[in-house]
């Protein structure tokens, strides 16, 4: 199966999923389709490009599986939101105020937000109200992952019908502490003037426009390392259609972005988005990136597809990659291990006491995987050198995260 024939049909399903001109579709795609439909999944966005792969020649049996993948995320969708407004009201009616993060507030920019995936609910409160907004849940049956001793950036919770909740005490992951606490702190004076959205009949808060755009672009930063796909990129190019011109990127946007280190970044991807998604708004802020570094849009997309959202689709190169980083900060990987494990660790559900050890079984799970998958010292060594390449490459991107 030819990888850039696929990738190829995926950029053009996906450059003009909100764009009712099907004139562009090739049916040469479905020479390729199983590729096609693997590759729209690990990227986590199967359902945007819906209206465009129903004007396609599929087969009955085809259709019929696409259809009823579709009708799981649209369904998806409508359970996410249903608990979602259960949560929010809950918090409301005890005095606290909270504010969803991604999700829900990247899907309102969508033309059809029941067609993007959705995942589990972030959401966020000020920092005074955090260990409150925590007991009201666990005493309203949302059953923690996490305890308030042993949580990082937000505790895991799942509600009775097994969405998953986040709640968060803060938002920032870079490298930088001074960047950070001007992210958080922006977030947390954001919170009380949050906006009422609605989508069907949910209502939620979201962030006002600017802080909500730039938590899009630090959830791309986020992702760095860790499986950047197409869903977080989508996220980003939405709001940029629908809310960034030229004025609002000068006099708003570009200082925050600055300041906390991530103007490059947002540059880079909204050309990138120009050059392949789609992105018809008529802006001329991002177009210096073409002529400063005309190659690092293409190396981003690359990127992209080597990787997918939520390392989907990383390779045994890149899982060695993880373990690069590792060696390089200790303190940073063995925190990111626990996270990864506590995530991974089913056994933990009946024995929660082995949690403090989730670090070292998901150490053994990405050795053991990495061995499965033909990881060998050589192999290591050559990896060494390309996660050098790839550090390189991501401070050219504008990114300011670097470690797992």
């Amino acid at each position: 199966m030819n990888d850039n024939k696929i990738r190829q049909h995926v950029i053009s399903l996906l450059s003009d999923f909100f764009s009712d001109d099907m004139s562009g579709i090739d049916n040469a795609i479905l020479d390729d389709w199983s590729g096609v439909i693997e590759e729209l999944r690990n990227q986590t966005v199967y359902g945007l490009p819906a209206k465009r792969i129903a004007n396609l020649k599929l087969s009955n049996e085809a259709k019929l599986e696409y259809m009823m993948a579709l009708g799981a995320n649209i369904q998806n969708f409508h359970l996410v939101m249903s608990e979602q407004e259960k949560l929010l009201s809950l918090l409301e009616s005890n005095g606290i105020k909270a504010v969803v993060l991604k999700g829900a507030s990247a899907a309102m920019n969508y033309p059809c937000p029941e067609h993007r995936c959705m995942g589990d609910i972030d959401i966020i409160v000020e920092p005074h109200l955090f260990e409150k907004a925590f007991h009201i849940m666990k005493d309203n049956s949302y059953r923690p992952i996490d305890t308030l001793e042993e949580y990082r950036r937000h505790i895991g919770m799942f509600c009775e019908s097994g969405v998953e909740i986040e709640l968060h005490n803060y938002f920032s992951t870079s490298d930088n502490q001074e960047q950070n606490e001007i992210l958080d702190n922006a977030i947390y004076k954001a919170i009380p003037n949050c906006v009422e959205q609605k989508l069907d009949e949910y209502k939620f808060n979201s962030l006002p426009v600017l802080e909500n755009g730039i938590v899009l672009l630090v959830h791309i930063n986020q992702h760095i390392g860790s499986g950047l796909g197409m869903r977080q990129i989508i996220d980003w190019m939405m709001y940029v259609e629908k809310n960034v011109d030229d004025e609002f990127w000068r006099d708003e946007f570009a200082p925050f972005a600055e300041s906390i280190g991530l103007k490059q970044m947002a540059m880079v991807v909204t050309y990138m988005c120009k050059k392949y998604l789609g992105l018809k708004r008529e802006i001329t802020w991002c177009d210096q990136v073409g002529k400063d570094d005309p190659s690092i849009p293409d190396e981003l997309i690359d990127y992209i597809f080597a990787h997918g959202n939520f390392s989907e689709k990383m390779s045994t190169d890149a899982r060695a990659v993880v373990i690069i980083r590792m060696t390089k900060n200790p303190i940073q990987g063995l925190k990111t291990a626990q996270e990864y494990g506590k995530r991974n660790w089913k056994v933990l559900k009946k024995c929660p006491w082995l949690t403090p050890f989730a670090w070292l079984y998901q150490i053994i799970r990405w050795i053991v995987k990495g061995i499965r998958r033909g990881v060998t010292l050589k192999s290591f060594k050559n990896n060494l050198k390309q996660e050098n390449e790839e550090t390189k490459f991501l401070e050219r991107l504008g990114a300011t995260r670097f470690n797992v």
